[in-house]
């Protein structure tokens, strides 16, 4: 037989995630245990303490690591002209980054509120950051329901989940449903765009025709000014 391939300890660590992740949906944050983790994984405690200290830790990896991933798409749209089709293009970029991962990290939240505030910290705070996102096209003084509409935009992934509940999904359900949401809900924006776009092409289209068109006559004093 050949000899069995060690995994890095980066691709055992994202597997303890995924399968942590796995249990703590299913039972619960507070009824895993680190022994179920390993037990599921097929390893012994010590060697899961070697890549996290506890569940705490595990949990505090996603966040960081969400939260580079907020902090990355800030800076890239930060660097995007302000066009009409932007939200669109910025709320489909984010949901594309969304993981199966994510959307199990997402659950976790969502039925452990109290651990997730107890874990989380303001360097950590993935909510804190993704307001920059939704102040970013709200901009200054925005009505309150222009602020709803932009996190339905942005959350539509959570929105989802919250929508799922008592139905068998799976992670990719999810997100194929906040896709939906994520087009219905941008499709005015769109359509601006589009308009536009046609605007702007009937501008030119009149423009280039006005440079093109000559006078039917011409006065002496042109004629004699043609001549040289």
């Amino acid at each position: 037989m050949p000899p069995r391939t060690r995994r890095n300890a980066a691709d055992t660590r994202a597997e303890i995630r995924r399968v942590a992740l796995e249990l703590f949906t299913a039972k619960g944050f507070d009824a895993t245990t680190t022994r179920d983790i390993a037990a599921a994984l097929g390893m012994n405690q010590s060697s899961l303490y070697y890549h996290f200290t506890g569940k705490d830790e595990i949990v505090r990896s996603l966040m960081e690591e969400r939260r580079r991933d907020v902090d990355t798409f800030l800076t890239w749209l930060e660097a995007q002209p302000r066009t009409p089709g932007l939200l669109r293009a910025a709320a489909l970029r984010w949901l594309d980054s969304t993981t199966d991962e994510h959307v199990h990290a997402q659950r976790l939240a969502l039925a452990n509120l109290a651990a997730h505030q107890r874990l989380g910290s303001r360097e950590l705070s993935v909510p804190g950051a993704f307001e920059q996102i939704i102040a970013f096209f709200a901009g200054p003084d925005p009505a309150p329901a222009d602020v709803i509409y932009l996190r339905l935009a942005f959350n539509s992934v959570s929105s989802a989940i919250i929508a799922a509940q008592g139905l068998p999904v799976t992670p990719a359900d999810i997100i194929a449903a906040a896709r939906r949401t994520v087009l219905a809900l941008t499709t005015e924006q769109q359509s601006s765009r589009a308009a536009e776009q046609q605007s702007n092409r009937a501008a030119e289209q009149q423009s280039r025709a006005a440079g093109s068109r000559q006078p039917a006559t011409l006065t002496a004093e042109e004629q004699h000014r043609s001549a040289w």
